[in-house]
C-alpha cells in the first residue's frame, strides 16, 4: 500500500509537469487584418489558444495581395494546424465606392468569394460574413442596400460551406455601437433579424469599442432579445478606446518631465506622437499610464469587461487587440487604439535582453490571468 502510494504520488508530480494546460478559449488576440505580424514567441507569452483577423476580400479580388503567396495566410493557415483556434472575419470596404444595387452588380463583385473561401475555409473554426459593415460604408448607403448585400454574402458563404466535408459555424456583422440609439438603424435589426430566421446562422459579431463600463451592458442588453435562444454572442474587437480618447488633450504627468525630461507642457497626444518617432523604455511608458488617472482607474479593464461579458448566457468569446499599429502622426483628433494592446512593440523599445518586444502595462498581465 505504501508503495503504491508513493508511486501515485510520483505520477501526480509527473503530471503536473507533463500535462497540457487547458487555457480559457473564451479570450483571444485580435491581429486585425495583419495575419503577418503572427509570431509564435508572442502568441505563446500571452499563452494565447484563440486568434482572430479579418480578410479583405477586396485586396485580394483586385491582385493587391495573392492568396498563395500572402505571408499572413501561411502564417495563420500553420497556426491552425497547430491546434490554435481561428476566427476570420470576411471584410467588404465599401468606403470609397458604392454598394452593389442589382442582382448583376452583385454577382460581380462577389465572383471571387468562392476562391477567397476555397483558400481560408479550412484555416479558420469561425466564420464571420462581414467586418465592420456600418462603418466600412458610405453613411448614406447604410440601408437596404447594406442589408441586403450581406444577406447575399451570407447566403453565398453558406453554398459553399454546403459544399464541404468540415462543417463550421457562420456568423453575421460585426455590429458597432449598438449601445448608442443612432447605430440601432433598420438596416442593422434587418441585418439581426435576418441571423434569427435563418437556422444556418450561429449568432452575431459586436465590436465594443466604448467609453463607459454601462456601455458594455446597453448593447447587450438591446441585440440579446433579437436573437435566438440557442444562437451565441462574439466580440472579436472591444476597447475603452473611446474613453481614452476623452484625455488626449491632458496635460502629461509631471514625473514625465522631472524624470525624463519630457516637456512639461505636453499634452497626451503630443507625448504619444513624441513615443511613435522616439520609442521610450517599459519604465518610462510605464510611469506614464500609472502616473495618469484616466489609465491607472482603468486598468483591470480586461477583467472588469470579461466579467461584464460572462454575465449573459449567450457571450461565446471575445478577442483582444495583440499589437500596436500607429499613424504617422498622432493628433488631437488620432483615436488612441496604441494605448490597448498586449504588446507596446511601436512606443517602446524591445527589450535589450531578449531582443523581443515588451509587454504593455497591466493589461498583459490581466490578458493572462484570463485565459489560463
Amino acid at each position: 500500500m505504501i508503495k503504491f502510494c508513493k508511486v501515485l504520488f510520483l505520477c501526480l508530480i509527473i503530471s503536473q509537469y507533463f500535462t497540457p494546460k487547458i487555457y480559457s478559449q473564451k479570450l483571444g488576440v485580435n491581429y486585425n487584418g495583419v495575419f503577418s505580424q503572427i509570431n509564435h514567441t508572442d502568441l505563446n507569452r500571452c499563452e494565447a489558444l484563440l486568434i482572430r483577423g479579418f480578410v479583405d476580400y477586396f485586396d485580394f479580388k483586385s491582385g493587391k495581395k495573392n492568396l498563395f503567396t500572402d505571408s499572413g495566410l501561411k502564417k495563420l493557415k500553420e497556426k491552425h494546424s497547430q491546434g490554435f483556434k481561428v476566427i476570420i472575419n470576411i471584410k467588404f470596404n465599401y468606403e470609397e465606392k458604392n454598394l452593389p444595387v442589382t442582382q448583376s452588380e452583385t454577382n460581380e463583385e462577389l465572383i471571387f468569394l468562392d476562391t477567397l473561401l476555397n483558400a481560408v475555409y479550412n484555416s479558420c473554426d469561425y466564420l464571420v460574413c462581414g467586418n465592420e459593415p456600418f462603418i466600412e460604408s458610405k453613411k448614406d448607403q447604410r440601408d437596404s442596400r447594406l442589408s441586403n448585400f450581406y444577406i447575399t454574402v451570407a447566403e453565398r458563404v453558406k453554398s459553399f460551406a454546403d459544399k464541404q466535408t468540415r462543417k463550421i459555424p457562420l456568423y453575421i456583422g460585426a455590429f458597432d455601437n449598438l449601445w448608442k440609439p443612432s447605430w440601432q438603424t433598420e438596416a442593422a435589426k434587418t441585418l439581426i433579424e435576418f441571423a434569427k430566421k435563418t437556422e444556418w446562422i450561429s449568432g452575431i459579431d459586436l465590436h465594443i469599442h466604448h467609453t463607459y463600463m454601462e456601455d458594455i451592458d446597453s448593447v447587450f442588453q438591446f441585440v440579446t432579445p433579437l436573437i435566438r435562444e440557442d444562437q451565441k454572442i462574439i466580440v472579436t474587437e472591444f476597447s475603452l478606446k473611446n474613453f481614452w480618447k476623452l484625455h488626449l488633450k491632458d496635460t502629461i504627468p509631471l514625473i514625465l518631465n522631472t524624470k525624463f525630461g519630457r516637456q512639461k507642457n505636453w499634452e497626451v497626444y503630443q507625448y504619444l506622437n513624441y513615443t511613435i518617432h522616439n520609442p521610450v523604455s517599459k519604465q518610462e511608458w510605464v510611469e506614464f499610464l500609472s502616473n495618469s488617472n484616466w489609465f491607472e482607474e482603468n486598468k483591470n479593464y480586461l477583467t472588469d469587461a470579461m466579467e461584464k461579458f460572462n454575465s449573459y448566457q449567450k457571450f461565446q468569446m471575445a478577442t483582444y487587440g495583440l499589437y500596436q499599429n500607429a499613424p504617422q502622426e498622432f493628433t488631437a483628433k488620432t483615436d488612441p487604439w496604441i494605448i490597448n494592446p498586449l504588446f507596446v512593440n511601436v512606443t517602446v523599445v524591445k527589450d535589450s535582453l531578449t531582443g523581443e518586444y515588451q509587454t504593455n502595462y497591466k493589461f498583459f498581465e490581466e490578458f493572462v490571468k484570463l485565459v489560463r
